[in-house]
């Protein structure tokens, strides 16, 4: 489905309404999924925007993820990122466009 992205942490730790407002919103196809393979060495739920042309996705894959709250044209989607080996949580409010 199509959304109006935007990431509601920078490195694990919370943007605050402030951040989330000057945050950049990217536009995205988001697909939940099950991952029979991950870096948490099991199957896990993850999210991920479909790439619609070749190179790096527009945003790291969210591992374990959770809806954390959902309205009539948005959602909360929670979970873990991967960002140089590292994770962190993250949490991408997504927008019906």
């Amino acid at each position: 489905m199509h959304f109006e992205i935007r990431r509601m942490r920078r490195y694990g730790k919370s943007l605050g309404r402030a951040g989330l407002d000057k945050a950049p919103a990217l536009r995205g196809d988001v697909w939940v999924r099950m991952a029979s393979t991950s870096p948490l060495n099991r199957p896990t739920l993850i999210a991920e925007i479909l790439k619609t042309i070749p190179g790096e996705p527009i945003l790291p894959t969210l591992h374990d993820v959770q809806i954390h709250g959902m309205a009539t044209n948005a959602l909360v989607i929670t979970g873990i990122e991967f960002i140089d080996g590292v994770a962190y949580s993250q949490s991408w409010h997504c927008r019906v466009t």
